[in-house]
């Protein structure tokens, strides 16, 4: 390996390290969230150090095709220690200010859309609601005045024959509606016994 090559592997690698330094401030900046998920955080972790592995070896690939040496890790952990005697605090206060704007980019998007979408929608949707029960209160109008227009000539008929009939005829009429009324009421009550023991059942 040429002194060329390696001074790009070392320069790589602090970058590397570097880069791992503030990878690992912002994971644990958001593994609050699922620490008390103990399987969660555990599977998080894994995937994490997984991931950046593979991001540093895949440079490490890039620059001299993959081969480890010791000044390789030496080069990595000079980067972590850069970034954290240096850059730690800048950065996390960075991280903070970037979470802050994405917070409230979230929060504008969310409120315009149901400013321009979601009210939209349920005020179209009222209006709808208030035209169809608008409608079937003129229907319900409409039938009810039929009704009443036609039933009407039928109510003075039966009001002019109750007048022909004697008095004693609708003595004896009201009481065979009573008659039939108690048929009516013992048969619907009978049956609903019936029912009620073979649903028991």
């Amino acid at each position: 390996m040429s002194l060329t090559i390696q001074f790009s592997t070392i320069v790589a690698m602090i970058a590397g390290g570097f880069y791992l330094g503030c990878a690992i401030d912002t994971f644990r900046r958001f593994d609050r969230y699922w620490k008390g998920q103990r399987i969660l955080s555990f599977s998080l972790e894994i995937c994490f150090w997984l991931l950046q592995t593979l991001i540093l070896f895949y440079l490490l690939f890039l620059v001299n095709q993959g081969e480890l040496r010791l000044y390789i890790f030496l080069s990595i952990f000079c980067g972590i220690a850069a970034y954290q005697s240096l850059f730690a605090s800048i950065y996390k206060r960075l991280l903070e200010r970037v979470i802050h704007v994405v917070i409230r980019f979230y929060r504008a998007i969310v409120r315009l859309v149901g400013l321009l979408v979601i009210r939209p929608i349920l005020l179209v949707y009222r209006l709808l609601l208030t035209i169809l029960l608008f409608l079937l209160g003129i229907v319900f109008f409409i039938i009810k005045q039929m009704s009443i227009i036609i039933f009407f000539p039928i109510r003075l008929i039966g009001k002019v024959i109750s007048r022909l009939i004697p008095k004693n005829a609708q003595k004896y009429l009201v009481d065979l509606a009573g008659f039939y009324s108690k048929i009516e009421y013992n048969i619907i009550k009978r049956w609903k016994s019936i029912w009620h023991k073979g649903g028991s059942k």
